[in-house]
């Protein structure tokens, strides 16, 4: 019995290859651009498999177009063979000849034979070159998908803890500027108390933060 994830998988399969069929696709696995999207390292072993079922099409096509060739070429030499050994029967080799005749014979017909098989074949494989091709299409989008789902959710955790450290970054910025005013005003308050000379011995056993307010109140002394 199918699991209930197994059913959703070929159901989805089935929709997206009814999509897919009036739809142009170019053949992925001869595609650089396919391979760069899926190195080795990223391909499931479903679709490893997708992929060399849909390569070993693409050379079946490929042979067969090659032997329909070379089927051709044969045929124009066996029919030679057959014209420059015809007799009238009255010839001494005649015997010989009808003997080859026989055989050139029997190789054509085998090789008509061959000839509507492999055209047969060219005719069937162009649907199933299409239907394989899909099916890498379908498993390639999955893995796709499931990483652009898998990111989106990192994108979204990453945003929010962005989020949070830039309000807690605000909040310290603010709190930093309030200690930094606090200082400011309480060392202006002691040097006008106080007046910088007696500052100033404190300040040699006090390593704080003055901010610029200590030179704003030395140029201040130094004026007459």
């Amino acid at each position: 019995m199918r699991s209930g994830k197994k059913a959703r998988e070929e159901e989805l399969e089935e929709r997206y290859l009814e999509s897919l069929r009036h739809v142009e696709v170019p053949l992925l696995t001869l595609d650089p651009r396919w391979h760069q999207l899926f190195p080795e390292h990223l391909k499931t072993r479903k679709l490893a498999h997708l992929e060399k079922q849909l390569n070993k099409l693409i050379q079946k096509q490929g042979q067969a177009n090659s032997d329909l060739k070379e089927y051709e070429k044969t045929k124009k030499i066996l029919m030679n063979n057959v014209l420059n050994n015809m007799t009238d029967g009255y010839e001494m080799d005649s015997p010989i000849r009808s003997k080859k005749q026989d055989a050139n014979q029997k190789l054509l017909e085998e090789l008509k034979q061959k000839t509507k098989e492999t055209r047969e074949l060219l005719k069937r494989l162009p649907g199933e070159i299409t239907l394989a091709n899909q099916e890498v299409l379908i498993e390639s989008m999955r893995i796709c998908y499931e990483t652009l789902i898998e990111n989106t959710e990192y994108i979204e955790w990453e945003e929010q803890w962005i989020n949070r450290a830039r309000q807690e970054l605000t909040e310290h910025i603010l709190a930093k500027q309030e200690k930094e005013l606090r200082n400011t005003e309480t060392y202006k308050y002691m040097h006008d108390l106080l007046g910088a000379k007696v500052v100033e011995i404190f300040d040699r056993e006090h390593d704080v933060w003055k901010g610029e307010i200590e030179m704003e109140h030395k140029t201040g002394d130094e004026v007459p």
